[in-house]
């Protein structure tokens, strides 16, 4: 296996394994997100870019899980103290690979990637009904900080 920073080459395979994920998503909360296909102009615009990364696990010359990761940092306010971090935008894995350490491995880059960047946290948000992906996040030792919530008024 092997855990790498994408280039521009992985784009088809990327877009691939996004499509599966926003399918994944709109499974788990249908309210809210749908099932698109992936066209490649949004990894392809992170790896482009200064301030984000793709990080894939490769098996056999195929791209079986990613990670997007940014930096961010927190809003210039005077009542909030101020944080560079690393947030972490999409995590997937493919489900037919997951529970082999892959997630783990993506997430062990992901920090080495925050820590060159002087960054000093990893935040991401997590799907309320996505109780396998909370699990993974408790056991990598993320704690909940806040919650989103919502009232529906139409």
């Amino acid at each position: 296996m092997n855990i790498r920073l994408a280039t521009l080459d992985d784009l088809q395979a990327i877009s691939n394994l996004l499509t599966e994920f926003f399918a994944y998503n709109a499974g788990q909360q249908p309210a809210n997100y749908v099932s698109v296909t992936e066209n490649g102009e949004y990894p392809c615009a992170i790896i482009s870019s200064n301030t984000g990364d793709f990080i894939v696990a490769e098996i056999d010359n195929e791209i079986v899980g990613l990670v997007h990761v940014e930096e961010d940092a927190t809003p210039p306010y005077p009542s909030v103290k101020s944080h560079k971090y690393a947030c972490i935008i999409d995590f997937f894995v493919k489900e037919e690979y997951r529970r082999k350490k892959i997630g783990h491995l993506l997430l062990e880059k992901a920090k080495s990637w925050a820590q060159s960047r002087n960054l000093e946290y990893i935040e991401l948000m997590v799907l309320e009904k996505n109780q396998i992906g909370q699990n993974f996040y408790e056991r990598e030792q993320f704690t909940t900080i806040s919650r989103t919530m919502r009232l529906s008024i139409s």
